[in-house]
């Protein structure tokens, strides 16, 4: 039986990870297991775009990151902290360039995503509408642990 998805919110999970190599990777399969257990529309894209904005925050601030995931309402949100207060730029890649695409996938795939300053960095977020396909069914068996609000922790936080 499926449900829509009310104004409330459905769940949030959480990652902290240091600026490792495998963070992308991390933010990645939480997201997965985050829409899997939600039975979520969109999941390829917005799997996606957590990896890219992770990859980012890994290679651009260097600094601790935090992965929040949010389903609330009709609306998917990713937010990435980091400790670099340095907003990201939708740069156009010259030729032979192979950096500077993680920000247009992110714009390419999301419905809205931008940047907050903070007090200790910044918050770069994505955010997709689930209206389209607005039906959810029950979590998942086994998927008890991204039920409501939930934190997954790694490394030195």
């Amino acid at each position: 039986m499926f449900r829509r998805l009310t104004q409330g919110t459905l769940g949030t999970v959480e990652l902290r990870t240091p600026p490792l190599a495998s963070a992308p990777q991390q933010a990645r399969d939480l997201a997965l297991a985050a829409t899997v257990a939600w039975n979520l529309c969109r999941a390829d894209e917005f799997i996606l775009v957590v990896g890219e904005l992770v990859t980012n925050a890994v290679q651009w601030a260097r600094t601790s990151i935090a992965v929040r995931i949010i389903v609330q309402g009709c609306s998917l949100r990713v937010e990435v902290a980091d400790g670099d207060r340095h907003r990201p730029r939708l740069v156009m890649p010259q030729d032979m360039d192979e950096r500077h695409y993680g920000l247009m996938v992110v714009a390419a795939l999301a419905d809205r995503w931008g940047s907050e300053k903070r007090r200790r960095g910044k918050v770069v977020w994505a955010e997709f509408d689930l209206r389209a396909a607005a039906a959810v069914s029950p979590p998942a068996p086994g998927a008890s642990a991204l039920q409501g609000e939930g934190r997954v922790t790694s490394g030195a936080s």
